[in-house]
């Protein structure tokens, strides 16, 4: 019988299979990574990224999904005139470049979004014509004057608007009383009266609400022969109404005046603001209502409870002026103090050679 070889074992072919492949896969490796090119460093919006060479911008952009945020163009009350006014821009380095740029070592890529602004604004002086009464107004002088308006470049809509005197003005020899706070029961009336009895025409700032309430008092006002203007819906007074929300101004003025026409017929052309607060946005608002602001220079604060006839008369007396618009109270409170001073105040001024008059009105007794 011959001799029979003996046979392979499987498991040390394997073996030895294995700790070759471990022992050239490590030069293989090594050796494909001879072969490539180092990675390019750079940075993105500050951060360090690591890019294959030859990495263009416009890949880079690609892969990276980069679009910077577009800034809009705003008009002046902070409405969208145009959504990509400012796309955003791509940064290379500090500056822009083709998207075919290859990246190399320590560039520095930044996507810097666009930034919102507010349109630009011009200014339209418009002579006006005629002699006309200052707005505001605090006295009855009148000269040539023009109306400074202040408008979104873009959008046309109004900023400002003030009017400015020019060249000498003209003193009318007359007084205006006004009175503010009404329609108030009793008070009023007992004015009215006094009024008609000594032939003075007078100005009433009504208070919207009171007239919707005490709608006999307004046409009785205006039977007399009396001006009427507009002193707000409400009479806010805190915060000072210059300094509520622009849409709140507009409705206080524009609820009055409404009312007042649908009413009673009549276009009031005249606002005093609650506590005389004009500025901000009161007398741009006034003026696209059609409205004027009137003011005073004689304030003998007659709605102060501790005021009787007599300080009251001798604070007007003692002030009043050719030209003066004086401030006084039919409502608001007990105006009882007033009342008993009026006469007084009507035949002191009329001593002094000055007419009384409303307010727009240059003639009176």
């Amino acid at each position: 019988m011959g001799r029979v070889s003996p046979r392979a074992n499987p498991r040390i072919g394997v073996r030895a299979a294995v700790v070759l492949v471990i022992s050239i896969l490590p030069l293989l490796v090594s050796a494909t990574l001879m072969d490539l090119p180092a990675p390019v460093q750079i940075t993105l919006n500050g951060h360090v990224r690591f890019l294959p060479q030859g990495t263009t911008l416009g890949e880079l952009i690609r892969e990276r999904d980069l679009h910077p945020r577009s800034g809009r163009l705003l008009d002046v009350e902070g409405h969208v005139l145009r959504y990509r006014a400012d796309p955003g821009r791509i940064l290379l380095n500090g500056s822009p470049a083709r998207r075919t740029t290859p990246l190399a070592n320590g560039d520095a890529i930044q996507v810097v979004n666009g930034v919102d602004r507010t349109e630009g604004t011009r200014t339209v002086v418009t002579r006006l014509n005629g002699l006309r009464p200052g707005n505001p107004q605090f006295t009855l002088d009148t000269s040539r004057v023009e109306e400074v308006r202040v408008e979104g470049r873009v959008s046309g809509i109004v900023v400002s608007v003030r009017f400015r005197p020019i060249g000498p003005s003209t003193r009318p020899p007359a007084v205006a009383l006004t009175f503010d706070d009404g329609p108030w029961p009793g008070s009023t009336l007992q004015i009215l009266r006094i009024l008609e009895r000594m032939h003075v025409r007078a100005t009433f700032f009504v208070v919207g609400y009171l007239a919707q309430r005490y709608p006999g008092i307004v046409r009785a006002e205006l039977k007399a022969g009396m001006t009427i203007g507009n002193h707000s819906w409400d009479h806010p007074n805190s915060p000072p109404f210059d300094q509520l929300a622009p849409a709140r101004i507009r409705m206080e003025m524009a609820r009055t005046s409404r009312f007042l026409h649908r009413r009673f017929g009549i276009r009031v052309t005249l606002f005093r603001p609650p506590g005389g607060s004009f500025g901000g946005p009161v007398v741009t608002t006034a003026s696209g209502l059609g409205l004027r602001i009137v003011q005073w220079n004689v304030d003998p604060k007659d709605w102060i409870a501790s005021r009787n006839a007599r300080t009251i008369a001798d604070a007007v007396l003692s002030n009043v002026r050719p030209g003066s618009i004086v401030d006084l109270h039919d409502g608001g409170g007990d105006q009882s103090a007033t009342v008993q001073a009026l006469p007084r105040i009507i035949r002191g001024i009329r001593k002094m050679g000055l007419r009384l008059v409303a307010i727009g009105d240059q003639t009176g007794p």
